[in-house]
């Protein structure tokens, strides 16, 4: 979709579209691949590995029903919508980002809507459980019902008809109506053919900061790898295009021998359910609790104008280290991708809350107010510290 054959041709690129790698050995550095009854042998000098991903099945019964869809490629999109037709009821399995715009987009089309998380709270991967109860809150404005701690574990007729669900806490089973079924449950990464190379616990190529793997010659970018998380330091799966972008710039000139490096994951991560801007930044609360990092949080409600004025909520929750360093921080409302921005910055200069609450931010009464809540609700991380002290 971007980049064209010619583009490919002009910059003196040989792109081979229909041939499938089925092979690659590392020892003799050759790649085996077929188009049909064709195979061709290439050799390499450098080899770089950007096989993307692809949605995860969960194991629930009847998945190959028709009426049952995935969402990651315009193929994808075109079958949705070749399907929804006069369709009157969907139910998306997944809470997260992909599921949420999904229901958002579909409710605009005139379906009903329910959602399905396996998790407690929507969007688990982005934000903690409290401000997840602002975007429930938000979606059942919108007539979409979502059902949390929810496992999904059969979807009947075929074409779809209706699915079984699980109440996670009380066991009970419920059957619900729906005409078509969205799954978004994560993706899995498309790695197997690569033997003896290192890899997580679900399949994704390990890099450096380089994007070097754990043999020579051999880098990796994109959805099939896993990187350093700047907070925990722990190996996490990409999945975010602005790390697979820098990924690539380091894999492509690292291959061609020079030299460039990325700084460990932060993970700033943005989206826009119903009109209500979300962004995020670092961990959440509950990957510090698992990591037992020692962390303290504040957040603060307040407005994007000053309150003379017409003005909506905006919420921003941070999360602070014992000795002040910011470790994440989650925002809702207008100016939310601009405003992580300030704590991803921070982040990365190791700044603390305290420092942060004193930056000096724009003030106009139609425009902001005199005290931005990024800096009030970092004032209010540092008091606790202080207090601790």
């Amino acid at each position: 979709m971007e980049f064209s054959p010619e583009w490919f041709e002009k910059n003196r690129i040989e792109a081979l579209y229909g041939w499938k790698v089925k092979n690659v050995d590392f020892s003799s550095k050759t790649v085996t691949a077929e188009n049909g009854e064709e195979e061709k042998q290439l050799e390499y000098e450098r080899l770089i590995i950007a096989s993307g991903a692809r949605p995860w099945a969960p194991p629930i019964e009847g998945m190959d029903s028709e009426g049952v869809f995935f969402l990651r490629t315009i193929d994808d999109l075109k079958a949705i919508e070749a399907w929804r037709g006069s369709k009157k009821k969907a139910a998306i399995i997944g809470a997260g980002l992909i599921g949420l715009e999904s229901a958002e987009s579909l409710v605009k089309l005139g379906l009903e809507v329910e959602v399905f998380e396996f998790l407690p709270y929507a969007l688990p991967a982005m934000i903690d459980e409290d401000l997840a109860v602002e975007i429930d809150s938000i979606m059942r404005g919108k007539s979409v019902k979502a059902h949390y701690s929810a496992e999904v574990i059969r979807i009947k007729g075929n074409p779809v008809s209706s699915l079984f669900v699980k109440d996670r806490e009380s066991g009970e089973i419920t059957e619900m109506n729906a005409d078509m079924v969205i799954v978004s449950t994560g993706n899995t990464p498309n790695t197997e053919i690569f033997q003896g190379i290192e890899k997580g616990k679900k399949g994704h190529i390990r890099v450096n900061e380089r994007s070097e793997t754990s043999i020579p010659d051999i880098y990796a970018a994109g959805d099939c790898t896993e990187y350093t998380d700047f907070v925990t330091r722990n190996y996490v799966p990409m999945g975010m295009g602005t790390m697979a972008v820098r990924q690539g710039m380091a894999a492509g000139i690292n291959a061609a021998g020079g030299d460039f490096s990325i700084h460990p994951f932060i993970g700033v991560r943005t989206t826009e359910i119903f009109g209500t801007k979300i962004a995020a930044v670092g961990a959440t609360s509950h990957i510090l609790e698992v990591s037992g990092i020692e962390h303290v949080t504040a957040k603060f409600k307040g407005k994007n104008l000053p309150e003379y004025f017409e003005s909506s909520d905006v919420y921003v929750k941070v999360i602070a280290a014992a000795d002040g360093k910011i470790l994440g921080a989650q925002i809702l409302g207008a100016s939310a991708p601009w405003k992580i921005s300030m704590f991803a910055e921070a982040m990365l200069r190791g700044d603390t809350a305290g420092s942060l609450s004193k930056v000096e931010t724009p003030y106009a009464p139609p425009i902001a107010p005199t005290l931005d809540a990024v800096s009030i609700a970092c004032s209010t991380v540092d008091m606790k510290l202080r207090r601790r002290r």
